[in-house]
Order: C-alpha cells, then structure tokens, then sequence
C-alpha cells in the first residue's frame, strides 16, 4: 500500500515539474524573437521613474548647533532658483535668542571682572596689613630679647621675671603673624586664582555665544542655485518661519558641474533595474528633447519616504550625455525611462 502511494506520489510529482516546465517555456516563448535569437524583456525592464537633475558637489546647508537651543526659526533665505555666490548669504536664523543669552553672559563677565577687581583690593590690603603687622611684631620681639638678656643681678626680680615673660608672649606672636601672612597669601593666591578660571569660563562662553551668533548666518562656499530641502514627514518644502531641529539639512547650493540624475524605484520594481543599462531622460521643461543616459549606480540599501508612503525606495543615479540644445540646471525635475518606456 506505502509502495503504491509513493509511486503514485512520483508521479503526480514529475507532472508538476513538467506542466511548471511547459508553462514556463510558453511564457519565455511569447518573449522570445523568432529568427532573431534575443530575449525582449520589456514587460520586465520597462519602468518609468521621476527624479532631478543633482550635482556630485554640492554644499549641504544644515541647522547649526549655536547656543543653548536645539531647534532655530529660519528667518530669511535666499529666494530658491536663485544663484547664490561664493561668500553671499543664503539662509538666515532668528538670532533673538542667542542674542539675549548674549547679553546675560556680558553681564555675567562684567560681574565677574568687578568681583575679581574688588577681591584683589581687599586681599592686597589684607596681606599689607600682615606683612606690618609681622615686622611690628618682629621689632617687639627684637626689644624683649634686648630686656631678657639683662641679667637678674641687675634688675629687681619682678622685672626680670616680666621681661623674660615678654620674651615667651613677642616670640609667640611673631610666630601667630607669621602664620597668618602664611594664611593670607595662600588665601589670595586661590581666590584670584579661582577668579581668573571664573573670569575665563565667562570669556569662553560668550566668545562661543558670539561664535553661534555668526553660525546663525549660512553663507555659500561655491557658486550654485539654491534647493530648498523637504521635511521627510509631511514633504513639504522649508520655507521662512518654519522652526526646524539642529542638525536638518533644509537647503543646497549645487555646484554647475558634474551634474546627474538622482531618481527613486520603489523596493518591488528594483530588480527590474541593471547597472550600465541605457535609459532615456526627458526633462519636464523641455519635453520635446531626449537625453540619452545608463544607470550609474543602484544604492545597496533601501530606505523610508514617509510622505510616499509605507514602502521602500532605492536611489539610483544616472549619467547622461549633454544636450548643447538644453540648458540643464540642478533641480530641474525629469522623466526616466528604461527599456524603451519613453
């Protein structure tokens, strides 16, 4: 019975293989050239992608960290398409905020320096006063070692008794003054130094204050127009008043050269893409011209597009041959085809 079962399971198996056989060379065969020996995958290359023209060099233009908030309301920038020059402002922060902290660290330096002004006085004087008050104590102590010597012979003995008294009190003193100028130099040296390290902390904080201040203003380093960036969660582009967290990139200055095309394939139509395979670019300003192109490189990694919803996309990068008859400016949005598709 197990043998008849396993037979019949052979066979029902090798039916399967067969008929999956069949099918797929039916479907390799409505894709195959007759006479002509090549495979048309166009049912399996074609695609149509939307992407921009980009530059390899670009300048990123990022919310500065400056001061002590970690989001900054953009103020003005430069109007987008404009081209902005090297050392031209492009964007500009609120600076309301630094500029108060600016102030209370001014105050604080000024403080600061008054105390440090004020406690050297004091000190100073203080240490005047024990150093005379240690050479009076060594003239008294000079003059009791003068009365102490005089011999008992010659004095009464209350006097002689008081006078080696004196010698014992002068020699005591002298040793209290010495220790308290001891005391008072030490204590000034840690307080003035304790001042100056005061005294720098504040310079440092508002020099970086300062350092912020001019941070709060992003000029271009190269010659470019200028792209606003978009805000991954809602894809609207940045634009004046908006507050945006430090560390976002809301705009760049691509450079005029070596220029490419930056387009997005969704996760499931990536296979469908080569490396070097040729496309064929339109550009949504001149739709009337094609541009010829091949796929340059296919990032290894997907990643999220909040605003296109809940899948994947890979970046692909494309090369393509000028056109004198097409003036080509990044940013310019284009069309993709591969496989024929345009």
């Amino acid at each position: 019975m197990l043998k008849s079962f396993s037979m019949i399971s052979k066979k029902a198996l090798t039916f399967s293989t067969l008929l999956v056989y069949a099918y797929s060379n039916v479907v390799l065969a409505q894709h195959v050239e007759i006479g002509s020996g090549k495979t048309s995958a166009t049912e399996f290359t074609s695609l149509l992608l939307t992407g921009q023209v980009a530059s390899k060099n670009l300048q990123p233009f990022v919310v500065p960290k400056a001061g002590r908030a970690w989001r900054y309301q953009i103020q003005w920038m430069l109007p987008e398409g404009s081209v902005a020059k090297a050392g031209e402002v492009v964007v500009v922060f609120d600076k309301s905020e630094i500029a108060n902290q600016i102030e209370q660290l001014e105050a604080s330096l000024l403080r600061v320096t008054a105390q440090e002004q004020n406690q050297t006085i004091e000190l100073d004087s203080q240490l005047l006063q024990a150093e005379f008050d240690l050479k009076k104590a060594r003239l008294e102590q000079e003059k009791a070692q003068l009365d102490g010597a005089i011999p008992i012979d010659f004095i009464a003995a209350k006097d002689y008794a008081d006078n080696q008294f004196e010698l014992l009190r002068t020699g005591s003193e002298l040793s209290k003054k010495n220790q308290a100028l001891i005391e008072i130099i030490d204590k000034r040296k840690a307080t003035l130094a304790q001042l100056a390290i005061d005294k720098q902390r504040s310079q440092l904080e508002l020099e970086q204050a300062l350092q912020g201040l001019e941070q709060l203003e992003l000029k271009a380093d190269i010659d470019g127009p200028i792209l606003y960036g978009r805000d991954n969660q809602t894809d609207k582009k940045f634009a004046v008043g908006d507050s945006v967290q430090i560390g976002r990139q809301i705009a760049t200055v691509p450079a005029m050269n070596n220029l490419e095309v930056i387009a997005w394939v969704n996760e499931v139509d990536v296979d469908r893409l080569l490396l070097s395979s040729p496309v064929t670019i339109r550009l949504d300003s001149q739709p009337d011209i094609s541009l010829k192109g091949n796929i340059a490189d296919i990032s290894l990694q997907a990643s999220k597009q909040p605003a296109w919803g809940s899948s994947n996309w890979f970046r692909v990068s494309i090369s393509f041959d000028s056109d004198e008859r097409v003036k080509i400016i990044p940013g310019m949005s284009v069309l993709v085809g591969t496989g024929g598709a345009l």
